[in-house]
């Protein structure tokens, strides 16, 4: 499968502005507005370096269970692919679970079990046209 390379990767936190405030001092940067994605339940925001913070909406959604039962840290890999369906299909082919296929406005996307990868959650994405997703990021 071919990747051109590693799009963002995706920090769960419980506090999303003592984390923005500790990744912004550390590695001098500056994190987008955060962002509401009500669908997923979570508020979420990026910065240029391709770090995504991400933050559960209530005490009690999917994202705050993952926290107290794994606690903060890496959520996600995002990897960027020029082709989605090529690579679900290898993906699958070597037992990886596809979790889910989504699209957004730039993105298509697929997020893949990390029960099969090691305990990482993949996420593999290809952009609709050649622009970044910068638009996603608030930038």
């Amino acid at each position: 499968m071919k990747v051109e390379k590693i799009d963002h990767i995706a920090i769960r936190v419980k506090d999303l502005g003592k984390a923005i405030e500790f990744f912004n001092d550390l590695f001098g940067t500056e994190f987008s507005e955060p962002v509401a994605q009500e669908k997923l339940g979570v508020r979420n925001c990026f910065d240029p370096l391709g770090i995504e913070l991400v933050e559960s909406l209530s005490p009690d959604g999917p994202l705050a269970r993952l926290i107290e039962r794994k606690g903060e840290g890496l959520a996600c890999l995002v990897l960027k692919v020029p082709n989605l369906e090529e690579a679900i299909a290898e993906m699958t082919s070597r037992g990886i679970t596809l979790v889910r296929k989504f699209q957004g406005l730039k993105t298509k996307a697929a997020t893949f079990h990390p029960k099969d990868t090691f305990g990482v959650m993949i996420e593999l994405l290809e952009y609709k046209s050649k622009h970044p997703i910068v638009a996603l990021r608030g930038q």
